[in-house]
C-alpha cells in the first residue's frame, strides 16, 4: 500500500508540474489558502469587525493570488507597498462616491479605463490590473457611512502586511527566470564544442580525438534539446511578461538556431579538413562570448563588461576573417580549375562561411543576454514605468510616449480598455438598481469574464462564468 501511495503521489506531482511550471500557481494558491482564512478569522472573531474581515480577506486574496511580481525580493516588496498605497487611495475614492449611483458608475468607468489602459505602459501595471480594479470594486458596490472608512483601510493594511510577510517567508518565488539556467547550460556546452572543433581544425599533436569531439557535440545537442523541452513541454509560457523574461524567451529560438549551425559546421573527424587560422579564431572568440553569456545568465546583476568586451573581440575576429578569406584559399597554379583542386577551395570557404554564421548567431545571443541582464538591473521605478534598458529617454517620458501611441482608434489595447471599463460601469449600475445583496459579486463575475483569454474565449469564458 505504501508503494502504491508513493507511485500515485509521484504521478500527481508529475501531473502538477506539467500543468503548473515551476509550481507558480500552486505557490500563490497555497499562500492564499493560509493567509486569507487566518485574516478573516482574526478580524471577525478576535477583533470583531465584519468590515475589517471583508477587506482583509479580499485584500489578501487579491494581493496574493492576482499578482506575482518578479525580480529580487526587495523590488517585489516595494511593488507590493506601491500596490497597498494604491489600494488605500482607491478604497477612499470608492467609499466617497458609492452613495450616488450615477457618480459611482461614472467614476467606475474612468477608473476601469485608467487601470486597464495603464497596462500598456509596463508589465508590472498589466499584471496588477485585476488587483487594482478589485480595490475599487469592493467599496463602490458597498455604500456605507464615511465613518467606516478607517475599518476598511485597516483591513486592507492588515492584508498588505500579511501578504508581504507571506511573500518573503512562505515558499518565496525563485528570483531567476526558469529558462535562464538551461539556457546557460546550452551556452557552456556550445562553447565547449566550439573550442574542441577549433582544436581539431588546428591539427597537431594536441588535437582532440574523435571520441572527445563526439562527446562535446552530444553534450551541446542534449543541452539544446533540454532547453527546448522545458519551453515546449508546458501548456503555459514558462516565464514572465517582463522585458528580461521576453529577452530570455527569444534566446530559446536563437540557441536552437546555434545548435543547428554547430551540427552543420562540425569539421570532419578524420582531421584532414582545411581551415584557415581566422576561422579558428572566430570559433574560439565565439566560445568566449558564450561562456561570458552563461555567466551573466547565472548572475544577471553582475557586470556586463566581460560579455561586451568578448563580443567586441568576436566582431574583430569576424572582420579579419572576412578580409583575409580569399587570400588563404588552397589553390595551386597548376590545374587550379580541375574538380580535384576545387574541392579544397569549397571546403575552406564553407568552413569560413560556417564560422561567420556561428559568429552572427553568437552575437545575437550575446545581445539578448545583455538586454535581459540590463532589464534585471533596472530600478523599481523603471520597472513600474516600463523603462527600456539602455534607453536614452527618461522612464516617465518613455511611458508617456508609449501610452500616447495607443490613444488612436486602431489600437486594440484602447478597444479592450474601453470595453472593460464600459462593462464594469454597466455592472455597477445593475448592482445598484437591482439592490441585490452583496452586490460586489456582480462586479467580481464581470471581472472574471473580462480576464478570459480572447484567443480561447469559448473555453475560458465558460469556465469564468461557471466559477
Amino acid at each position: 500500500m505504501e508503494t502504491l501511495g508513493r507511485i500515485r503521489g509521484g504521478r500527481a506531482l508529475s501531473w502538477l508540474r506539467d500543468h503548473d511550471p515551476e509550481l507558480a500557481a500552486t505557490r500563490r494558491a497555497g499562500r492564499t489558502a493560509v493567509v486569507m482564512p487566518a485574516l478573516f478569522a482574526l478580524c471577525s472573531q478576535v477583533i470583531g469587525s465584519p468590515t475589517m474581515a471583508t477587506f482583509a480577506a479580499f485584500g489578501s486574496f487579491s494581493m496574493l493570488l492576482f499578482v506575482d511580481f518578479t525580480g529580487p525580493m526587495v523590488q517585489r516588496l516595494r511593488a507590493h507597498i506601491g500596490l497597498a498605497v494604491a489600494w488605500a487611495a482607491l478604497i477612499c475614492l470608492g467609499t466617497l462616491v458609492a452613495d450616488e449611483t450615477w457618480l459611482a458608475v461614472a467614476v467606475m468607468v474612468v477608473i476601469g479605463f485608467l487601470v486597464l489602459f495603464s497596462g500598456v505602459v509596463s508589465s508590472v501595471l498589466a499584471g496588477a490590473s485585476t488587483a487594482l480594479l478589485l480595490a475599487f470594486v469592493l467599496p463602490v458596490t458597498s455604500p456605507v457611512p464615511f465613518s467606516e472608512l478607517p475599518d476598511r483601510l485597516a483591513g486592507a493594511g492588515l492584508a498588505a502586511a500579511a501578504s508581504m510577510l507571506a511573500i518573503g517567508l512562505l515558499w518565496p518565488r525563485p528570483a531567476a527566470d526558469p529558462l535562464s539556467a538551461p539556457a546557460a547550460r546550452v551556452c557552456r556546452a556550445a562553447a565547449g564544442q566550439l573550442r574542441t572543433d577549433a582544436s581539431l581544425l588546428a591539427g597537431g599533436p594536441d588535437a582532440p580525438n574523435p571520441a572527445l569531439c563526439r562527446a562535446k557535440a552530444d553534450e551541446a545537442s542534449t543541452a539544446a534539446a533540454d532547453l527546448r523541452s522545458v519551453f515546449d513541454g508546458t501548456p503555459y509560457r514558462p516565464t514572465g511578461l517582463s522585458t528580461g523574461s521576453r529577452a530570455v524567451v527569444r534566446l530559446v529560438d536563437e540557441l536552437t538556431w546555434l545548435s543547428g549551425v554547430l551540427a552543420d559546421s562540425a569539421p570532419s573527424r578524420d582531421g584532414h579538413t582545411v581551415c584557415d587560422a581566422d576561422a579558428r579564431s572566430v570559433r574560439r572568440a565565439a566560445a568566449t562570448v558564450l561562456d561570458e553569456a552563461a555567466a551573466l545568465l547565472d548572475a544577471p546583476h553582475g557586470s556586463p563588461d566581460g560579455l561586451q568586451n568578448a563580443s567586441e573581440c568576436l566582431r574583430t575576429a569576424m572582420a579579419d576573417m572576412e578580409r583575409n578569406a580569399t587570400a588563404r584559399l588552397p589553390v595551386h597554379r597548376g590545374g587550379a580549375g580541375t574538380p580535384s583542386q576545387a574541392h579544397p577551395v569549397i571546403g575552406a570557404l564553407d568552413l569560413s562561411f560556417r564560422a561567420q554564421e556561428l559568429g552572427f548567431a553568437t552575437l545575437q545571443i550575446a545581445g539578448n543576454v545583455d538586454r535581459a541582464a540590463a532589464a534585471e538591473r533596472r530600478s523599481w521605478f523603471e520597472r513600474l514605468l516600463g523603462g527600456e534598458p539602455g534607453a536614452a529617454t527618461e522612464p516617465l517620458v518613455s511611458a508617456r510616449e508609449r501610452a500616447a501611441a495607443h490613444l488612436r482608434p486602431q489600437s486594440v489595447w484602447l478597444h479592450n480598455s474601453l470595453r472593460g471599463a464600459t462593462g464594469l460601469g454597466i455592472a455597477v449600475a445593475l448592482a445598484n438598481v437591482t439592490g441585490v445583496q452583496h452586490s460586489f459579486w456582480v462586479l467580481l463575475g464581470t471581472l472574471s469574464v473580462l480576464r478570459s483569454n480572447a484567443l480561447n474565449t469559448g473555453q475560458n469564458a465558460v469556465r469564468a462564468l461557471g466559477g
